[in-house]
């Protein structure tokens, strides 16, 4: 009785270590203004390779930044789970066939649940990579192939976001938000560098994608508001995801989605058209993200908007949840874990 003590004390002790590592509201991964654009999408599969990850990059664009996330299952739901940038820079994951060991950021979100606690994604400038795939190219598709090495069935798929400028693009802005919340709910601002000029008026544009994981068959999903109006209720699934197992469960707002095609748990892609809940002059807005069964991770949100954005800020009211709560009920419940979904 003693020696199993002991084991759930250095569990718990090793998980509140961690678990300040990755932890936050939505924050500013970069932000770029002017004839901007961007390409995001995700893959996930517990096949080897995993499969392709598509790109649209208009032929003669810059490559402003590119990102690789990596979005592995939680800990210490899964006690294998990677939960260091050195596990990740050593697994073997690839991009196009070039190895991915230079993961320098951590990310994702803390579930309220101490059986599912905390996504440990990883994220890697892969810029330099990008940027020679795609030079001298005479078309704008790309499909680049990923694998996960040694952690494929530990790893929900990979997320490819890229900003780009390109001379016949209108004036506006591209932000990509580290995703880092509590399931339990939390919100961000994004803050304007200019009152916004009429969202009804033809050419304004703004969306909003999400990347998501650990998400699948209908009873997942996730809420969104925006200026506490209600975007979405129905965030979540497997949509970018191959096979329907831990280890595939991930969906990408971006590249082949529908903002306007919402209406419902299988329709909802993660891709959201904000125009309707932004008025004229606004110099901000806010953005509410929950998780209401407390096992999905928001871990990445791009932005477009033909307007001007500055950064995005934690709401400095709200207080995240106290880890000692979570350690105990830990204790608790160690043991019951595993079959979830679908038993492979």
């Amino acid at each position: 009785m003693m020696k199993r003590f002991m084991q759930l004390t250095l569990i718990c002790a090793a998980w509140l270590a961690l678990s300040g590592v990755a932890s936050a509201s939505l924050t500013t991964a970069g932000t770029w203004s002017g004839n901007v654009g961007m390409s995001v999408d995700g893959i996930g599969s517990n096949a080897s390779p995993v499969g392709t990850v598509d790109a649209n990059i208009p032929v003669g664009a810059t490559i402003l930044q590119a990102y690789l996330y990596s979005a592995g299952t939680p800990y210490p739901y899964y006690a294998s789970s990677p939960t260091t940038l050195a596990a990740y820079n050593g697994a073997g994951i690839t991009l196009a066939g070039t190895p991915i060991t230079n993961f320098s950021e951590l990310v994702g979100a803390t579930s309220t649940r101490p059986d599912i606690g905390q996504w440990f994604t990883a994220r890697a400038d892969v810029t330099a990579l990008v940027t020679s795939l795609a030079a001298g190219s005479l078309t704008d598709t790309f499909a680049w192939g990923v694998s996960e090495g040694s952690l494929n069935d530990l790893i929900d798929g990979e997320l490819l976001a890229i900003a780009y400028s390109h001379p016949s693009l209108p004036v506006g802005s591209v932000a990509f938000l580290n995703g880092g919340q509590n399931t339990g709910g939390e919100t961000s601002f994004v803050n304007l560098g200019a009152p916004l000029t009429d969202p009804t008026a033809p050419g304004f544009a703004a969306q909003l994608g999400m990347g998501i994981s650990f998400s699948c068959c209908g009873n997942q999903r996730s809420t969104v508001q925006i200026n506490g109006d209600l975007l979405t209720d129905t965030a979540g699934n497997l949509d970018d995801g191959l096979g329907g197992f831990d280890g595939s469960l991930i969906t990408v707002g971006g590249l082949g989605d529908d903002p306007a095609n919402n209406l419902g748990y299988g329709d909802d892609d993660e891709l959201y058209d904000l125009r309707p809940y932004l008025q004229t002059g606004d110099t901000s807005f806010s953005i509410f993200t929950q998780n209401p069964t407390d096992d999905d991770n928001i871990f990445f949100t791009s932005l477009y908007l033909t307007g001007q954005i500055e950064d995005v800020t934690p709401n400095p009211t709200e207080v995240p949840e106290p880890a000692t709560l979570s350690l105990l009920a830990l204790g608790l419940s160690y043991g019951v874990r595993r079959v979830r979904r679908r038993k492979r």
